[in-house]
């Protein structure tokens, strides 16, 4: 009796699913890798890169000698407006589920890009893990059609070079859609994304002879990073201030460096680790007041100088020349941001929302003007791990001899 009431009941419940109604079959469908969006009179160009199924698997092209990839490019009122006309050259169905890179050209940008992303972010097909990139002094269409060395799909060469670049240049950020969007909407602070920018000649590298050479033609290379209030972008960071802003946000995790030697000369290192914390207080002035402190872990690279490493007060003055170029650069950097963007892209304002909530009521509707002229401090330190397997400098050994 029992069984057969559950199989009536199995029989029951397999009534109102759907099966696979859904289902979307790959010969149907163009992966697209790359989306790139331009603003244009007539609204958005929305370029995709189109993986080439038929001769990705060959940087060069397979036997009929076809590209990896494709682009394709329409114009619409909106986003997907241009995407639905894409269909009238496309062979296939556009599928969005595996974008890597989202590049916006700096004409959008600096207009605004809350438009342009509200399908981004609102379309159920798309993830939000794929980076974003702003294509400085040029068109995001421009990007997408270079091809790349190393990876024959070049939405995943910009995608792992962001991973590379960030984790042991420190000079790039790492930003995906959903970061954008959070930190676009919290208060207290502004978003950023990095740059990418053409060296060399489009034609040129355009081309699959692009690849053919030891030395590329053109290549797609990191721009710093770009600088919005709310949803526009302001300027661009150089290298050092760039760095800064990661160092700040805690996302270091290896990066190069210099610092002088006490008595002359030039000690390189690498930080193998670097830990942030942002901490807030009131002062007497009833003004908030801001301190980076920063833990950092270093190996020694090159030694150009005449300092006695088999001496520990040696090292502990190298640390703390190390600790004070730090603090100088970081200071100028923060308060460079502070003076030339007024835009707080370091978090500072939603520090002082978390911990002193009732205070930030006055701040939150003038905050970037409070920004700019916010007190803040920097506070280094540095601990020399390694020296290497040459303990003293090679042209101290020499002069010893």
């Amino acid at each position: 009796m029992w069984r057969r009431f559950l199989c009536i009941l199995l029989i029951i419940s397999l009534i109102p699913l759907s099966g696979c109604w859904s289902r979307k079959e790959l010969n149907d469908l163009a992966l697209v890798m790359a989306l790139g969006i331009d603003l244009v009179p007539e609204g958005y160009a929305v370029t995709v890169q189109v993986m080439n199924p038929g001769e990705s698997g060959n940087q060069k092209g397979g036997a009929s000698g076809g590209m990896p990839v494709v682009t394709y490019q329409a114009m619409g009122r909106t986003v997907p407006d241009a995407l639905q006309r894409m269909l009238s050259v496309t062979p296939r169905i556009l599928y969005l589920a595996h974008i890597r890179v989202l590049v916006i050209g700096e004409a959008l940008a600096r207009s605004g890009v809350s438009d342009a992303l509200d399908f981004i972010s609102r379309d159920h097909q798309l993830r939000t893990d794929f980076f974003l990139l702003v294509a400085k002094d040029s068109k995001a269409s421009k990007i997408l059609e270079i091809i790349t060395p190393f990876e024959h799909i070049p939405a995943n060469s910009l995608y792992s070079s962001i991973l590379a670049s960030h984790k042991k240049w420190a000079a790039t950020g790492k930003v995906t859609l959903q970061q954008f969007i959070t930190e676009l909407e919290r208060g207290g602070s502004n978003p950023v994304m990095s740059g990418v920018q053409l060296n060399g000649d489009l034609q040129d590298g355009g081309s699959v002879n692009n690849v053919d050479s030891i030395r590329p033609k053109t290549l797609v290379q990191h721009a710093g990073i770009a600088v919005f209030k709310k949803d526009k972008l302001v300027g661009w960071l150089g290298e050092s201030v760039s760095k800064t802003v990661n160092y700040v946000l805690d996302e270091v995790d290896s990066t190069v460096s210099n610092a002088p030697i006490p008595g002359g000369g030039l000690a390189g290192f690498i930080l193998t680790g670097s830990d942030s914390t942002l901490d807030v207080r009131i002062n007497a002035q009833g003004k908030p007041e801001f301190t980076v402190k920063l833990n950092m872990q270093a190996n020694l690279t090159t030694i150009q100088g005449r300092i006695d490493m088999n001496n520990p007060a040696s090292i502990e003055d190298l640390q703390k020349n190390i600790e004070e170029r730090f603090d100088l650069r970081l200071t100028q950097n923060i308060r460079e941001v502070q003076q030339k963007y007024g835009t707080d892209i370091f978090g500072f304002g939603e520090a002082l929302h978390r911990k002193y909530p009732r205070q930030w009521r006055t701040y939150r509707e003038h905050w970037d003007d409070s920004f700019r002229t916010a007190k803040v401090n920097v506070r280094s330190n540095v601990v020399i791990q390694r020296i290497g397997s040459v303990i003293q400098p090679m042209k101290r050994e020499m002069e010893e001899k």
